[in-house]
């Protein structure tokens, strides 16, 4: 999914965040030589390391990320990387590091670190990867908050209640409800997903110049599925002053519509208010129903013979049905299915005959160069297929 660059800013780390930078530094004083640090070394930086992240030196020459992590200085060294390839080892080191510690004192010093407030920027974008993980993060808490749902998802899913009890950062938002999804599969945790989905989707302070995490967050509504979000999702397709938020809700729609078609479409069909405005992309969904099942061969046949359906969207329609334009993104909850080669093509041929009986059928006598449209179009397509390579 191609999303705009996030535009955000980190908070400086404080004191407080050495609640994590201690347990981490605790867990490595098991492991290395060397005299003990004074408790006040938490709270001011040496000079030596302070005059290497000024220089912004390569993480290869300057003190090590555990040695900064002794001396409180995560955000400072975060922010002294000189470049996003610099960031990204720093992080990998400190996961790395997490990972070596025992589960629970890992959940607990992270736990304490996301409870101090404390954040830094990381240089870094909101990039979603394989399995929902974030590639990149682009706040120190978001990383954290990242790694707690890879130690412990049942721990990540409760903190993520913490997160979604305040509006404070949608970023934030899109990891908690990823998390939340993840690890509380209760009736009550899916009740508020569903609620908090719900309220990210309008929060009007949230849509206006949107972040990256807040665009990926619209995947929630996908992962729930149902009809409940379609006026929401809806109403913010049809933003055409807000072309980000308009293209999310799109794409959550027709993802939507791809994974449940008959309820989906019977739905926008029963609210044709709904998509005012943005009929030609009604026709797109419609052009998803697939005629060998016979509910979205009935729904679709509703929605060709509703009279209130304008000829230039049926024009739209028979330039694309049937629908088979798939957007391939790695996404926080939900994977993108798409069908193979077979289904495709039988798919072509039965969407052939069925419009072939239409154009028979006295029921769609006005529909002719519609439908004959489809036929056309079709017939390219189901030839070639039928005659083998």
């Amino acid at each position: 999914m191609l999303l705009p660059k996030r535009n955000s800013t980190g908070l400086v780390i404080g004191a407080a965040a050495s609640l994590l930078l201690v347990a981490l530094a605790a867990h490595l004083s098991h492991r290395e030589a060397g005299p003990a640090l004074p408790a006040e070394a938490n709270l001011s930086p040496a000079p030596s390391v302070a005059s290497s992240l000024q220089a912004a030196a390569p993480l290869s020459t300057s003190p090590s990320g555990f040695e900064a992590v002794r001396l409180g200085k995560m955000g400072d060294f975060l922010r002294s990387a000189p470049d996003a390839a610099n960031a990204r080892k720093c992080l990998a080191e400190w996961r790395a590091e997490l990972a070596s510690m025992p589960k629970d004192k890992a959940v607990l010093a992270i736990r304490q670190f996301l409870d101090s407030k404390a954040d830094a920027p990381t240089h870094l974008g909101f990039k979603v990867g394989g399995g929902g993980w974030l590639d990149d993060a682009p706040t120190l808490r978001i990383f954290w908050l990242d790694e707690l749902a890879r130690l412990d998802p049942a721990a990540a899913a409760d903190y993520a209640k913490v997160i979604l009890a305040s509006m404070d950062s949608p970023d934030e938002w899109a990891v908690a409800l990823r998390d939340l999804a993840a690890g509380d599969s209760s009736a009550e945790g899916r009740a508020l997903l569903r609620q908090k989905t719900a309220q990210m989707l309008q929060y009007a302070p949230w849509q206006q110049n949107p972040s990256v995490g807040y665009l990926e967050a619209f995947d929630a509504a996908v992962y729930l599925g149902g009809t409940d979000l379609l006026p929401t999702l809806s109403d913010l397709v049809r933003q055409q002053d807000n072309p980000a938020v308009a293209h999310a809700s799109f794409l959550a729609l027709d993802r939507l519509v791809i994974a449940n078609p008959a309820a989906e479409l019977a739905a926008l069909e029963a609210a044709p208010d709904l998509m005012q405005g943005r009929e030609a992309t009604r026709a797109d969904y419609f052009a998803r129903a697939d005629v060998r099942d016979p509910r979205q061969r009935q729904v679709l046949e509703g929605y060709l013979l509703n009279p209130a359906i304008s000829p230039s969207e049926l024009q739209t329609f028979a330039g694309i049905y049937p629908n088979a334009n798939y957007m391939i993104s790695l996404n926080l909850l939900t994977p993108t299915p798409t069908p193979d080669h077979n289904s495709l093509v039988s798919r072509d041929a039965q969407s052939l005959a069925v419009a072939q009986q239409w154009l028979a059928d006295p029921r769609f006598a006005g529909l002719g160069p519609v439908l004959q449209r489809i036929v056309s179009r079709l017939q390219v397509f189901v030839q070639p297929a039928s005659q083998g390579p």
